[in-house]
């Protein structure tokens, strides 16, 4: 697995386009950085003005040579000077020669030979056979469908043009004095910003005065805005809606959520599919045996087939053009683009189109239990106090050991005591046992809470066979249980963890769209993990799991299933999501590990995205093949049909150009925000 290294994103001044590699290196259009197509970069830059030139120019050049083409056609049928006719052919032929002789030159200096010298060789013969028209048309079309590459191109780009309109360039930061408006580069991480009404969140911080709703549909995908009050997140690019907040600033510009995500989008460009891959490493060998076969063909033609020196020209000509891989070296990188930036525009992240490649084969299908399949809100649904304890001691000694705790249980005890309106007791000399438990003296008892196997020596041993029942009774609910053990006496603390409302639904689209094994991996019990896989109709689980155990798991499956997709939250989960064909992280904004580890991200809660996102894979690699078809189809058809004599020049140049427009017009389906059919 490919993992990236992250570079700091300018959000002022990073400007950065992708356009076809054809024209990527126009020398009109030298002055931003671009990444083009093919994958390798072009180190130039664009102003404001320049970019404007540079997004008109292939069109400026392909409509200015068709304007001279029809011109010289319409002299010729009303009679005008030959001249005038040959010179408007000549006018055409150049314009639309100006980008293909520009690549030719960048790529021959390389020693290859790539499809703009394959269409400037076949037009250049023409015109040295006497027939100019056809060699200006040849051009003037390939300008034309580059054009609309790069129409299809600024269309996927159309993500991270949102992205960077979502960041403001200015925060209104308090001071001693008041309030002083900043560049986002010169506030500081601990400075305090003010977000008023109808405001974007400058930088990701936590609310520290004021409550208000916050609109995080263009990062989560989610069109319902979230309450924010003291002590939640914001993240950078989101609208606050209504009331004033102040903000702490807990990251710089270059590190925010927005920033990351504008990185990965950026990358995921960079990380090929496996077809692509395979086009890009025999494209220019492909290209040199497709003139050197014209040249074979030309002169079998002439020597063998009888042929006068121009037909043979002329048939190798026209095999050459169709021969060219336009449609085929577009076919891929377009569908997978499209498939990029509709997902972004859901707020899912991918890193990449080999994952949706992968994602699309994939037979088997990981999930975490807590936080993925369940809420991950835990809450203390029952205290079953030791023999003598009141409930409300019992809770309050709990409460006592959990104070200093961040674990999501020791959240729920705290929360409980909350609404019970109690305070924990003191405690002293508290001990932690990462894994275990924790004891302490509290309230003149010695308290002892934890992970029920390893309570029992804390337990007296009269009791061990009735707590032991208790935690078996509790489990069987599919709730989970922890021990409270109170001088020797045990007692018990229920939770629960409720299902998200979706995940039966998803499992079921999952098997229905074709995902022959379904299994989910947790560290909770092995009753519990039952109770929670019965309900959803998994195929099988594995409890019990450290983070480690989670990976020898993955690769099992692998090595039983094949590829292998892990559904995680992205924290505890983060070795699996790494080493799994395809991770992908729900519910995991603002969460940097799930960013690092997994190669998807669903920004939003929901896991929803997990079903549309395969069949989003699955529609995408339909329209792969689909292009990879027509593309390879056209070039069969039309080279049998070019060297028997029976597709004339004109044709050839059509059908050639047309199949790449048709390839880019069915990549570009993707960008429909087309909802998968739901089973019965």
């Amino acid at each position: 697995m490919h993992r990236h290294a992250f570079e700091p994103v300018d959000l002022e001044h990073d400007n950065r386009r992708i356009v076809p590699a054809r024209h990527a290196l126009n020398p009109i259009l030298l002055d931003t950085p671009v990444i083009t197509s093919d994958g390798s970069r072009a180190s130039v830059f664009l102003t404001p003005a320049s970019a404007a030139i540079e997004r008109f120019m292939p069109l400026v050049v392909a409509g200015s040579s068709g304007v001279f083409l029809l011109g010289s056609f319409l002299a010729s049928q009303l009679g005008a000077p030959a001249p005038l006719a040959n010179l408007m052919i000549l006018c055409a032929f150049s314009i639309a020669a100006i980008p293909a002789i520009a690549s030719v030159w960048e790529t021959i200096s390389r020693f290859r030979i790539d499809i703009d010298a394959l269409m400037l060789l076949g037009a250049g013969l023409a015109a040295l056979i006497g027939n100019p028209m056809e060699g200006a048309l040849l051009l003037f079309l390939f300008a034309l469908s580059g054009a609309l590459e790069e129409y299809s191109l600024d269309r996927t780009q159309a993500a991270i043009v949102a992205l960077h309109n979502l960041m403001p360039t200015e925060a209104i930061v308090l001071t001693e004095s008041g309030t002083e408006r900043r560049s986002l580069k010169r506030v500081e991480a601990g400075q305090r910003v003010l977000v008023r009404p109808g405001d974007k969140v400058p930088l990701d911080g936590t609310v520290m005065e004021g409550s208000s709703s916050v609109n995080e549909s263009a990062i989560t995908g989610e069109s319902l805005p979230r309450d924010k009050n003291p002590n939640d997140p914001v993240y950078a690019g989101t609208t606050n809606i209504q009331g004033r907040l102040v903000v702490t600033v807990n990251k710089t510009a270059n590190d925010t959520t927005l920033a990351r995500i504008l990185q990965l989008v950026t990358e995921a460009r960079h990380q090929r599919a496996g077809a692509q891959r395979l086009i890009d490493r025999i494209g220019p060998t492909y290209s040199a045996l497709v003139v050197i076969g014209s040249i074979v063909a030309g002169v079998t033609l002439h020597v063998v087939g009888g042929l006068s020196g121009h037909d043979a020209v002329y048939r190798a000509i026209a095999f050459l053009i169709v021969c060219s891989p336009c449609a085929l070296v577009i076919a891929t990188p377009v569908a997978y683009l499209s498939a990029i930036a509709a997902a972004a525009r859901r707020g899912v992240l991918i890193k990449g189109g080999v994952y949706l490649e992968s994602l699309a084969r994939a037979k088997a299908i990981v999930f975490d239990k807590t936080g993925t399949l369940t809420t991950g809100q835990v809450r203390l649904t029952d205290v079953i106090a030791p023999p003598g304890v009141t409930e409300d001691d019992a809770l309050r000694l709990a409460g006592a050991l959990e104070s200093s705790s961040s674990h999501p249980l020791a959240a729920a005890v705290m929360t409980r005591l909350a609404e019970n309106r109690l305070q924990p007791f003191d405690v002293d000399d508290l001990t932690s046992v990462p894994g275990h438990g924790i004891s302490a003296k509290s309230n003149n008892r010695r308290v002892w809470i934890g992970r029920p196997r390893s309570a029992r020596e804390h337990i007296d041993a009269d009791h061990r066979e009735a707590f032991d029942e208790s935690v078996h009774s509790v489990r069987r609910t599919g709730k989970a249980a922890s021990a409270l053990v109170i001088d020797g006496m045990p007692g018990v603390l229920v939770f629960e963890d409720s299902l998200r409302e979706n995940a039966a639904e998803t499992v079921k689209r999952l098997r229905a769209a074709g995902i022959q094994r379904i299994e989910m991996l947790t560290g909770d019990h092995q009753l519990v993990a039952e109770t929670i896989a019965s309900k959803l109709c998994i195929d099988g689980f594995q409890a019990d799991l450290m983070p480690e155990d989670k990976l020898t798991a993955t690769k099992r499956l692998r090595a039983e299933r094949g590829p292998v997709v892990m559904v995680g939250d992205g924290v505890n989960d983060a070795p699996a999501l790494a080493d799994a064909d395809v991770g992908i992280a729900v519910g995991s904004i603002g969460a940097d590990v799930a960013l690092e580890a997994a190669d998807i991200v669903l920004m939003n809660n929901s896991l929803d995205g997990v079903a549309w996102l395969h069949a989003h894979a699955k529609r995408t690699s339909r329209i792969v093949r689909q292009n990879l078809a027509l593309a390879i189809g056209v070039i069969a058809v039309l080279s049998a049909f070019a060297l028997a004599g029976r597709v004339p020049l004109p044709l050839a140049v059509i059908g050639h150009e047309g199949s790449t427009v048709l390839v880019v017009l069915n990549g570009l389906r993707l960008l429909r925000n087309v909802e998968p059919k739901r089973s019965a």
